[in-house]
């Protein structure tokens, strides 16, 4: 797949050029999920917000048009497949569900009515303190609930690879959610750390990878490949780079060299997904990680907390490396999975808030690819994003899973 996009010519040249040059040092900063302002911004850029297609006129019959307002919409996706760059893939993903600190000092606002809240999934449950949004529960249940939908099934089209060129294609397993910790014994940090700080109990990097490689010893995980390690945390105890920065999420992947050596001492191949809570980002006063993205009214106050989640969980399936680069020159080892070649993007990211109105940051207009409510195994309703999927419109690429682009 990767040798056929480095065509002859110049669009060969270019790729192999943005190939060479990523590949010049290890990833230095973890992958983040803009919010929708920094995407529409971006977008804006390079002019990918369009309007859609008129109303239809009320007297014209048969007239192909939108029903919708003319109102901008987020996006047309940056064109172009993903490629696979060698590392490994989650063949059978497993989700490790990790509440740090929701029931510790600062973890929630001074007033907050906290009533105990027991969680239940299968044969997995767990003992919240506090859950006054219903978070913590909803999340929960969208993993449970995700494995085997539609939508998670756009991932089963990636692979990876062995020494022989054998091929094992991404599983959409039913069951995704493997354990649940509610973390209230070792303290969360995370507010007096930054990313700009040199390794060591003040880099948020390092804190998170200790968390995480903390719940790994927790849960008695022996296949890291095929783990993932969410740590959620309530919004007083949140990464407080997201809360100034704007950014909703990210995932990374726990190896020594990386990132200016954030992660050094600690167990190498471990993936985890950072999950702040969403409903605390804000910008001027309004939520922009999701809030009502799909739902409106109570029924859509914790759209973010799934498709936020949803997002970080299919790019670290399909790119647990998390793009992470060993060595230089000609001859890298690529420790990531799946990504695009040219501007780096997961299936994520390509598809990040396409169809969300960019001027409230709520409520979708009907493009392909938009983003959309699907249905878990259990019968619940999440709100998600949609996915990049290389084999949708014929080969050419486009978002799918939710609402797909006719044809793919």
């Amino acid at each position: 797949m990767f040798k056929s996009r480095l065509a002859s010519g110049a669009a060969g040249a270019l790729a192999l050029g943005a190939m060479l040059a990523f590949a010049g040092s290890a990833a230095a900063t973890p992958i983040l999920m803009p919010n929708f302002v920094q995407e529409a911004q971006h977008d804006q850029a390079i002019g990918a917000i369009v309007p859609p297609a008129p109303p239809c006129p009320q007297n014209v019959l048969g007239q192909s048009c939108s029903i919708v307002p003319e109102t901008p919409a987020l996006g047309i996706p940056y064109p172009g497949n993903m490629a696979y760059y060698g590392g490994h893939v989650q063949v059978h993903p497993r989700e490790y569900l990790v509440y740090w600190g929701w029931g510790q000092s600062g973890a929630w606002p001074a007033g907050t009515a906290c009533t105990p809240e027991r969680i239940r999934e299968g044969a997995l449950h767990a003992f919240l303190p506090c859950d006054p949004d219903g978070a913590g529960a909803y999340m929960a249940d969208f993993l449970q609930q995700v494995g085997g939908t539609y939508w998670a099934g756009v991932s089963s089209q990636y692979y990876q690879t062995d020494s022989a060129g054998n091929q094992t294609f991404i599983a959409n397993d039913p069951d995704l959610l493997a354990g649940i910790w509610v973390d209230n014994r070792d303290p969360n940090t995370l507010p007096q750390t930054s990313m700009s700080n040199a390794a060591g109990a003040s880099n948020t990097l390092t804190v998170l990878g200790t968390e995480a490689q903390a719940a790994v010893r927790h849960f008695g995980i022996t296949d890291l490949g095929d783990a993932d390690i969410v740590i959620v945390q309530p919004p007083g105890l949140s990464d407080p780079n997201a809360l100034s920065q704007g950014y909703c999420a990210f995932h990374d992947y726990v190896w020594p060299g990386v990132a200016g050596g954030v992660y050094n001492g600690l167990q190498q191949g471990i993936s985890y997904s950072n999950i702040p809570y969403q409903l605390a980002i804000d910008s001027n006063g309004a939520n922009v990680c999701g809030e009502n993205a799909v739902n409106p009214g109570p029924q859509g106050r914790l759209d973010g907390f799934s498709i936020v989640l949803g997002h970080e969980m299919e790019e670290t399936i399909t790119d647990p490396g998390a793009e992470d680069v060993i060595g230089s020159g000609t001859s890298p080892t690529h420790l990531g999975g799946w990504y695009d070649t040219l501007d780096a993007n997961e299936n994520g990211d390509k598809c990040a808030w396409v169809g969300l109105d960019p001027l409230t940051g709520q409520g979708t207009i009907g493009i392909p690819g938009a983003l959309g409510n699907i249905i878990g195994n259990a019968g619940q309703g999440f709100a998600v994003q949609s996915l990049w999927s290389d084999a949708a419109a014929g080969g050419a690429g486009w978002c799918a899973g939710v609402n797909d682009l006719p044809g793919a």
